[in-house]
């Protein structure tokens, strides 16, 4: 539940995983996913207008069915509309009652901010399947622990990576004595189940886990126990299998640093994947370093299938950058664009990412950050800054009063822009939205946005106004 949501090739990793475990384990898996834009669920209903079948882009990515809902009481004075979204309820309540009785059901949680629907689907789940445990992971169940235990619903919550205490739990449940209960690497682990997909167009990659870096916005390392690589061949096996068993036409990998020790890890895959020609298209919708980015690997990445590619900039401001451990400078940020253009990328299949509503951040700072992304001609993505329990930014948000320890995580949804000020308003994120939004459209046209008259003069007004 939230004011937007869109899929980027969105599919729940966590969740599989604890599925591979269970499944190498000799337990018998079943999926319900209720983001699943291809949804058999949605097939069953074509054509009666009673669901309106979402539809992908060209590549792969798209809308979710959307369906308008009362907003939470807290979230009343925002003006916009809320809505559920995914697969309706009562198709999701049809597709439990067609299956079997489980001995257990593994929920996930993704954002904080979306509980209500988690909540929702506990008490869904305990309906169609009255004694059956539910057991709670993910992002929220581990970000909002006690929240979690409070509100969910579920018969147990789980922090962190789950595969280990899932198949502890299914064995206590059951009796079963599994044969491996321990994964400690990131080639421990089997190939995610994607065949419990009926129709599958894209799937999530992840090359590694964790994150060796601390950015203070960042939850990462809370998610994660410390970083580990996966064998590059491995990944290469698993595209390899997905693209010729199921025609898998798009590979997104949601790795937190893809391009770290790259020598060693990145390189080898796109030279293995080249070396197997096989016409995948390959997209990055988390930032990558820029600063990583060379000729070399700019090249390889072309070669490879790479479609979609963003940065990670979060700002321009120098004083910024340096509180984030000068993870990235102006001039890596040019220099990596000027090595993707000439290994031959198009200018609208690049694009950098902006955070706006840092803490101290003013309008001026956003956007001279957008601006200085748009004046090289790239697409920008200007993403809300919301505090994440557990982060250096989370401390410093409710230091200052934007937060309390006990806010509801309703609260700190970045859709509502939680990091308001006298300095930026909820107005000023509206309009910074709205003219990112148009500097893409010049791009996606072929055009510049700093030529372009209109989109000059809306900034000029927004400066004229502070």
């Amino acid at each position: 539940m939230d004011f937007a949501a869109y899929d980027f090739w969105s599919k729940p990793v966590g969740l599989l995983s604890v599925g591979a475990a269970l499944s190498e384990n000799g337990y018998d898996i079943s999926l319900v996913d209720c983001m699943d834009r291809n949804s058999p669920a949605f097939e069953q209903h074509r054509g009666t207008g009673a669901v309106r079948p979402p539809k992908s882009g060209r590549y792969g990515t798209g809308h979710y069915h959307k369906e308008i809902i009362p907003k939470p009481p807290i979230l009343k004075s925002v003006p916009r509309r809320y809505g559920r979204y995914g697969v309706p309820l009562p198709l999701v309540w049809k597709a439990l009652e067609s299956g079997r009785r489980p001995d257990a059901v593994f929920v996930t949680s993704g954002m904080t901010y979306w509980y209500p629907g988690v909540v929702d689907m506990v008490s869904l789940l305990k309906k169609a399947y009255p004694g059956v445990p539910v057991v709670l992971g993910g992002i929220y169940a581990t970000l909002c622990h006690e929240h979690a235990r409070r509100v969910s619903g579920a018969d147990e919550v789980v922090k962190g990576e789950g595969e280990c205490t899932a198949v502890r739990i299914a064995d206590a449940l059951t009796g079963h004595r599994s044969e491996k209960t321990e994964y400690d690497t990131a080639d421990d682990l089997p190939f995610l189940p994607y065949g419990l997909y009926p129709q599958l167009e894209s799937v999530v990659l992840l090359t590694s886990r964790g994150c060796p870096f601390r950015c203070p916005f960042c939850a990462s390392h809370l998610l994660c126990a410390g970083y580990r690589k996966r064998n590059p061949e491995k990944t290469a096996d698993e595209v390899d299998n997905l693209r010729r068993t199921r025609n898998v036409a798009h590979f997104a990998f949601y790795d937190d640093a893809l391009l770290f020790d790259k020598s060693n890890h990145l390189v080898p895959l796109l030279r293995e994947l080249i070396s197997r020609n096989l016409g995948a298209f390959l997209h990055t919708p988390n930032g990558i370093h820029p600063r990583w980015v060379d000729r070399e690997l700019a090249h390889l990445m072309k070669r490879a299938g790479f479609k979609t590619i963003r940065l990670g900039y979060e700002s321009g401001n120098p004083e910024r950058q340096k509180s984030m451990g000068l993870k990235v400078t102006d001039e890596e940020l040019t220099a990596a664009t000027e090595f993707f253009l000439e290994a031959g990328f198009e200018r609208s299949e690049l694009g950098a990412y902006v955070i706006m509503g840092l803490p101290g951040q003013t309008v001026e700072e956003i956007l001279d950050s957008l601006v200085f992304v748009l004046k090289h001609g790239i697409k920008i993505s200007a993403a809300s800054f919301s505090p994440i329990p557990g982060t250096a930014c989370w401390d410093e948000a409710v230091h200052s009063g934007f937060v309390d320890e006990n806010t509801d995580p309703l609260l700190t949804n970045n859709s509502i822009f939680p990091m308001k000020t006298d300095k930026v308003g909820y107005a000023d994120f509206v309009r910074i939205g709205t003219l990112a939004a148009l500097g893409n459209r010049i791009v996606g046209q072929g055009g510049m946005p700093l030529e372009h008259p209109e989109f000059r003069s809306r900034i000029q007004q927004m400066l004229q106004t502070r």
